[in-house]
């Protein structure tokens, strides 16, 4: 895997794609080790419960290996596996969802407005310290985001993808999946600036 290190996350993503096509069985320990925390995190935000979100994490890994072994050596070595592992994830988390929903206090009104105004000012160097100080703020008003807004945020502004690999991981276009985040990053502004005051 030093290759990988060299060549960027498109490519890294191709190597093991082809590595898993060659030897699924000895390839996927790279694969759990390139996107465990990842996972582990977007999980962890989207259910918002630690411990639900390790067995939820790890029911993905499972279910990628079955799906794995399941598909041709040519399926394996042209998956995008960023976007199919938080498409899995994804779906995990909706299934999670139906045992335990999340905070019933949304942050958005139900055609997206955000429930509190938003300052025109941006935040100051001092500010910013502060909110960076208050992750259990931040990861309280992302749980609060409604089910159809937290997955394009959470892959946008926290995991960082492509609008491209968060449209293909949803199944969504890319104007919803923009709108989305976006209305997800309105509201979660809205909740930190409220809490501010």
């Amino acid at each position: 895997m030093a290759v990988a290190c060299a060549v960027g996350p498109s490519d890294a993503d191709e190597l093991l794609a082809g590595a898993l096509a060659r030897d699924l069985d000895a390839s996927f320990e790279h694969l759990v080790i390139a996107y465990r925390a990842r996972i582990v995190s977007f999980v962890t935000r989207m259910l918002h419960d630690d411990a639900r979100a390790e067995d939820v994490a790890q029911d993905v890994f499972v279910r990628a290996y079955r799906a794995l072994q399941a598909y041709p050596a040519e399926r394996r070595a042209s998956l995008r596996l960023r976007s199919w592992l938080y498409a899995i994830a994804h779906n995990l988390t909706r299934n999670a969802f139906r045992d335990a929903p999340p905070p019933s206090d949304p942050l958005e009104y139900d055609d997206g407005a955000p429930r509190a105004a938003l300052a025109d000012d941006q935040p100051g160097p001092e500010q910013l310290v502060l909110r960076a100080e208050a992750w259990d703020s931040i990861g309280d008003a992302i749980a609060r985001l409604s089910n159809a807004l937290r997955p394009a945020f959470v892959m946008r502004y926290v995991d960082e993808l492509s609008y491209e690999e968060i449209a293909e991981s949803l199944d969504q276009p890319i104007g919803t999946v923009k709108a989305s985040a976006h209305r997800g990053l309105l509201a979660v502004r809205a909740h930190l600036e409220k809490n501010d005051d």
